[in-house]
């Protein structure tokens, strides 16, 4: 009986991560964190970034038409927009995305919009590291393409 309650006590709080649905997961996880964002009352209309990667010299208007559009479909306001180049770095290594954080956590912003989890980073554990800080804000991340699409 003990046994079962340090097992039960040391679940409680932990989350099964499914390896063959990993985007599943990543997806529910990001849901989560913007219910809770959501559930978080404001008196104004919600202000959200619209941030796009970027090849070297490339553009970005289309993806940042769709990432508008989103922001917008949802009735928020878009406050501010941020690019990056497309480089294999860390998000906290970006300057946009690190501008993004900036302003989200001064409470000028709501939360951040992007094309596809992609656009925050490919590697699952730097994405999930960014929904974790988002969530402890609580702050939106809104996808034009959610994790589980093929």
């Amino acid at each position: 009986m003990d046994r079962d309650n340090e097992v039960d006590e040391w679940m409680r709080g932990r989350s099964m991560r499914p390896a063959a649905h990993r985007g599943l997961y990543l997806k529910r996880r990001r849901e989560q964190g913007n219910a809770v964002a959501i559930e978080t009352p404001v008196s104004r209309k919600r202000r959200v970034i619209a941030y796009a990667l970027t090849e070297a010299g490339g553009q970005v208007d289309h993806t940042m038409i769709s990432v508008r559009h989103l922001i917008t479909r949802h009735g928020y306001d878009v406050v501010h927009e941020l690019t990056d180049v497309h480089a294999p770095y860390k998000p906290s290594a970006r300057p946009g995305w690190l501008e993004a954080r900036r302003l989200v956590s001064t409470g000028f912003a709501d939360g951040i919009a992007v094309l596809n989890r992609e656009a925050v980073s490919v590697r699952d554990d730097e994405y999930e590291e960014e929904l974790s800080w988002l969530g402890d804000r609580p702050a939106l991340l809104l996808l034009v393409i959610h994790e589980a699409a093929p």
